[in-house]
């Protein structure tokens, strides 16, 4: 569906951008049809593109920005960062401070290492987890997004869904295993029948705003992971430190034995970070006197470290720790999500809006309950779903057609209110055609 607003200039950039960037994007989610929209600047609940348009942002950065754009009291720390130098390529006192922190909140950061995405944190943890048990093979759920690394992006065995990307080699399809979410009895053969070095997985699957995960299923993995010996990894890129500040670990009280962080915790810049338990890392150490074939290499690059992302993250966990900020975005989310879910059912529209804590997303038409992974990426109508994001950006509210939406400490009731009585009229709009 072509856009009601005046979009000319994001048009001629993104033709513009043809000619150098594959399909106009560096990353894909961020395409959209028919073309994406150029943001020229973000601040508290908004951003503006580049033709002028005003928007209420509701993707806030790829669910990183929980305190809302250029959050006052991170932007001055970072500008007195930056003028005692961008990056040192060297040990800082400011994210040696950072890692203390995520040792202070997270139940699971006996030791912690930094990397700069949260794909690079996973690709790690899964090594960890090989590295120590001597295993390969690894368990993650079917169609789990764990990051673009080939580790993790394969065909799960045997294989029940797409690979992620061609060119990936063969072997990787050997040692990853998939299994439909709070299924024990289909993880519990696959561990009777391999030898499992680790079961990664998000602990709320992110996935269309969250599949949810039974805490009985998790902590089935906790105890199976004791008893056999192999190592959970509860991928928490997203969940880390958004739905609360020892991240969803914290919320269960369930504690796996390697946590991956990112998004949140750089407070706006690039970051990642692997924890777990200290016996784990061991191997990790420069220091010790090891023989080549039992070091580990986990973690590193360039700019990891970064003093800037550093201090952003520091002043991020500052203010999450001494602002209601989980109070105030949790409450928010739960009334859209509510009221939402009570247009549909108003207008006898076939809809529902799923999420936890301060995340959301619709699902139009769903053919089943949306209870595993691939009955949301696939059993539900994208084309309503694109227009709804269209209509809606129309209206000034903006989050990526098909990918969940977030609300910000900076998000106010006057903007749920507007983004409901939005979705009302488009939602109406689109029955009255037939499109729903």
């Amino acid at each position: 569906m072509e856009p009601n607003r005046s979009v000319a200039e994001s048009k001629r950039l993104h033709q513009r951008a043809l000619d150098t960037l594959p399909g106009g994007v560096s990353h894909n989610v961020r395409y959209e049809d028919p073309h994406p929209i150029y943001i020229e600047r973000a601040e508290g609940p908004h951003v503006w593109d580049a033709d002028g348009n005003k928007y209420v942002d509701f993707w806030m950065n790829h669910l990183v920005s929980v305190l809302g754009h250029s959050y006052p009291d991170v932007v001055e720390a970072v500008q007195k960062q930056a003028e005692q130098g961008l990056h040192y390529g060297a040990m800082n006192k400011k994210a040696l401070r950072l890692a203390e922190r995520v040792q202070d909140f997270v139940p699971s950061a006996e030791r912690v290492r930094f990397c700069a995405s949260g794909t690079e944190a996973t690709m790690y943890a899964v090594r960890l987890a090989r590295a120590h048990t001597g295993n390969d093979v690894i368990l993650k759920p079917t169609g789990g997004w764990h990051g673009g690394s080939t580790d993790l992006s394969a065909y799960v065995n045997p294989p029940l869904e797409q690979p992620e990307s061609a060119g990936l080699p063969s072997g990787s399809v050997d040692d990853l295993y998939g299994f439909p979410m709070n299924d024990t009895d289909a993880v519990q053969a696959l561990l009777e029948k391999h030898d499992v070095a680790g079961v990664i997985l998000e602990p709320v699957l992110l996935t269309g705003a969250g599949g949810s995960l039974d805490t009985s299923f998790l902590q089935f993995l906790k105890d199976e992971s004791e008893e056999r010996g192999f190592e959970l990894i509860f991928d928490e890129v997203v969940t880390g430190f958004r739905v609360s500040p020892g991240s969803y670990q914290a919320r269960i009280d369930i504690v796996p034995d390697i946590t991956t962080l990112g998004k949140v915790l750089g407070g706006g810049l690039p970051v990642g970070a692997l924890c777990g338990r200290a016996e784990l890392f061991e191997n990790t150490r420069p220091d010790t006197d090891i023989s080549p074939d039992e070091r580990v290499l986990a973690g590193g690059g360039t700019f990891t470290a970064n003093p800037m992302t550093a201090t952003a993250g520091l002043k991020t966990l500052e203010v999450l720790d001494n602002e209601p900020v989980y109070q105030h975005t949790e409450q928010k989310a739960s009334r859209l999500r509510d009221e939402l879910n009570a247009i549909y059912e108003e207008l006898g529209i076939d809809a529902v809006t799923k999420g936890l804590s301060s995340l959301f997303l619709s699902h139009f038409q769903p053919e089943s309950s949306l209870n595993d992974i691939r009955s949301i990426k696939e059993e539900t109508n994208k084309e309503a779903l694109h227009e709804f994001h269209t209509r809606l950006a129309d209206r000034g509210y903006y989050f990526l057609p098909g990918h969940t939406g977030s609300i910000s400490y900076q998000t106010t009731d006057e903007h749920i209110d507007g983004f409901i009585a939005a979705a009302e009229d488009v939602v109406a709009t689109m029955q009255s055609k037939g499109a729903l």
